[in-house]
């Protein structure tokens, strides 16, 4: 006879349960009770109720020792025959993995353990699968991220980054609010995809017969909110750019954007300077953040580096110079790069892609580039004394993570529809990535936008950095994954 497996053992017991007249799944406990960090933190002799899940079972004659956890904290329960009376026929058919309600009195083992003596069980959920053996091991990578419930269930470091990320959040939230920031809500399905340069999900709106774009960025929205005279607005949510799974990209990805009237670029670097450090030490207690057998010092002095002066120092190449996409071209070639793809089909295509290979994986401590060519950044404006670059900058740190991107705002509604047309040629030439003619954001530019600084970042790249994770699929609850083959 086959050896029955451990789901089939499981079953058996759920339906002896039922048979018993015991609910598996009742609604709610018998009574009130308190949460297992609450309990520990009693004295001996009270007497009180838990809940929580039955991480381990030891069983010796007539008594069984479990240990219940719940909210990172656990508690072991002694059950004894003599103490449960009818309760205790539940003791056999009980399961790692199953939620339990029991009522008892505190006492301290012989080896100074906190317990509690149970006098009452119920139980509240009945587990049918097993929770499996060495979950943590690499090969297992794959399955978490697909069985995320049961992840976050046994994986101490999963449960820790969620905890990570409500703090950063609450974090951000505060320090917008110390500064008369107003939180509000943009569209996330829109009738167009601005604010940045990537491709879009589309969708059909059946009803209008249409179709809409899931946001790449909140940008345009919020500003149409500063031109309606608010003055500091933020946004923290999702948004969603149709392009290549990686280490530092997820299809869907937080992002929080703010922007305030009568600042400047260079005002926001002093902004996100003092953000970021607050960030960190509100999550992690410093501002010494280890990364990937490397340290990212927050309290040193943060780099100024100009953009094209990093792509020349890295391969020679001076894109000032080399002003159309076959000069370039022939530069990368001259140069002896070696680029992934070999069809750009237009100029800013191939500068971004030569920094993003050569330059960008080489800045490891807080670096703010600058100085970003005018054809690379549709929505800022010009540097008045260099009218070819824009007040830009991105801050890039740990190996090449962008992490903060910022401009002084074009508010100027001639010049920001003479770039979009600009953009609209890049889009003929071939580039599907560039930015479309926004007539309602003009329109609203037209009803007059004071002097505006804006900001964007990628919450999860930041919380890549202060959990010391590589990839991004690990601070995401519920990233994307390739669908399974039938």
């Amino acid at each position: 006879m086959s050896q029955k497996s451990e789901k089939q053992i499981r079953a058996e017991k759920l339906a002896k349960l039922i048979k018993l007249g015991l609910n598996p799944y009742p609604s709610q406990p018998k009574e009130e009770f308190i949460t297992i960090p609450e309990a520990r933190g009693q004295g001996e002799g009270t007497k009180l109720a838990v809940a929580g899940r039955i991480l381990s079972i030891r069983s010796h004659g007539k008594a069984t020792f479990l240990d219940l956890t719940a909210a990172e904290s656990k508690l072991q329960i002694y059950c004894k025959e003599d103490v449960l009376g009818e309760d205790y026929q539940l003791i056999p058919l009980l399961d790692t993995g199953d939620y339990l309600w029991t009522k008892g009195e505190l006492f301290t083992t012989h080896s100074q353990e906190l317990t509690l003596k149970a006098s009452q069980l119920q139980i509240l959920s009945k587990a049918l699968t097993p929770l499996p053996d060495n979950w943590q091991g690499l090969s297992d990578v794959e399955t978490r991220y697909r069985q995320r419930a049961l992840d976050f269930k046994i994986n101490d470091a999963a449960r820790h980054i969620l905890h990570a990320r409500a703090n950063l959040l609450k974090a951000m939230r505060r320090f917008f609010d110390e500064r008369d920031f107003l939180e509000v809500q943009t569209p996330i399905l829109q009738p167009l995809a601005g604010g940045a340069t990537a491709k879009p999900f589309i969708t059909r709106y059946n009803i209008l017969e249409a179709d809409f774009y899931l946001r790449i960025a909140p940008e345009l929205y919020l500003k149409r909110l500063i031109a309606g005279g608010f003055e500091r607005v933020y946004e923290i949510g999702p948004s969603f750019r149709n392009e290549g799974l990686s280490h530092m990209h997820n299809p869907e990805f937080t992002t929080c954007e703010f922007y305030w009237a009568y600042k400047t670029y260079r005002d926001l670097m002093e902004v996100t300077k003092e953000m970021i450090k607050k960030l960190a030490q509100a999550v992690t207690g410093t501002k010494q953040i280890p990364y990937q057998n490397q340290t990212i010092d927050l309290s040193a002095e943060w780099a100024v580096r100009s953009y094209s002066d990093l792509i020349e120092e890295k391969t020679g190449i001076n894109i000032q110079r080399e002003k159309t996409l076959t000069e370039l071209k022939a530069a990368v070639k001259k140069a002896g790069l070696e680029l992934e793809r070999k069809d750009y089909s237009v100029w800013q295509e191939l500068v971004d892609e030569i920094f993003k290979k050569t330059t960008r994986p080489k800045i490891i401590q807080p670096t703010f580039v600058i100085d970003y060519p005018v054809a690379l950044s549709p929505l800022a404006k010009k540097r008045e004394d260099k009218p070819e670059l824009v007040q830009q900058f991105q801050l890039i740190l740990a190996g090449g993570l962008e992490l903060v991107k910022a401009y002084t705002e074009l508010n100027d509604p001639t010049e920001q529809e003479t770039r979009f047309k600009e953009q609209m040629k890049l889009r003929d030439e071939g580039w599907d990535e560039s930015q479309v003619i926004d007539k309602n954001y003009l329109e609203a530019m037209r009803v007059g936008m004071p002097p505006v600084a804006g900001w964007g970042m990628g919450i999860d790249r930041l919380l890549m950095i202060l959990t010391n994770n590589y990839s991004i699929k690990e601070v995401i609850p519920f990233p994307t994954l390739r669908p399974k083959s039938n």
